[in-house]
């Protein structure tokens, strides 16, 4: 018998989609405060986080690499609170701490694509993934950018581009099934 292997795969397609708008909504409306840029950008973090890590518990049964998406998940919801309740800190830092998480982010989802026995084309996705989001974070170490206008374009872009790839990822896993047998 077959089944599916993972049957919340729309957890990653919420995700991708709410990437996708916050992505649309930095790179429309440009002149935002970065400090509600920071806020928003946290509580977005902090449910990606929650779930993702729902979705590793829940994938625990049937995914070998189920806690890289709860570390992933702990990682954000921490990031998203300490952006939340410190704003003042966060936007004086804010280039290194997305940096920073971008890193985590892009290495943590190449070790899931190097160790994940998926499809090729589900492994493609993620690794190509994960090496956008590292070359992101690099790009971000290297030329910390001089206006907020300028940091909200490149976040909107990669929120969109991040959105898409999670999107699309999450629409691959919807296909993945395991043959049962009992």
């Amino acid at each position: 018998m077959k089944k599916k292997l993972y049957k919340n795969w729309w957890l990653l397609t919420l995700k991708g989609i709410l990437a996708i708008i916050f992505g649309i909504l930095l790179v429309t409306v440009p002149d935002i405060s970065l400090r509600g840029f920071v806020r928003f950008f946290g509580i977005i973090i902090a449910i990606g986080g929650i779930f993702l890590i729902f979705g590793s518990f829940s994938h625990k049964q049937h995914n070998k690499a189920w806690h890289s998406w709860l570390w992933e998940g702990i990682l954000d919801i921490v990031l998203g609170f300490i952006i939340l309740f410190f704003p003042k800190f966060a936007v004086s830092v804010f280039v290194i701490l997305i940096a920073i998480w971008a890193i985590i982010v892009g290495f943590s989802q190449l070790f899931s694509a190097m160790s994940s026995h998926n499809e090729n084309r589900t492994r493609w996705m993620m690794l190509l993934n994960a090496l956008i989001v590292i070359v992101f974070s690099i790009v971000l170490f290297i030329n910390p950018f001089e206006s907020a206008v300028a940091l909200t374009y490149l976040a909107g872009i990669f929120a969109i581009i991040f959105g898409i790839f999670i999107t699309l990822f999450s629409i691959q896993l919807k296909n993945v099934t395991k043959t049962v047998k009992h």
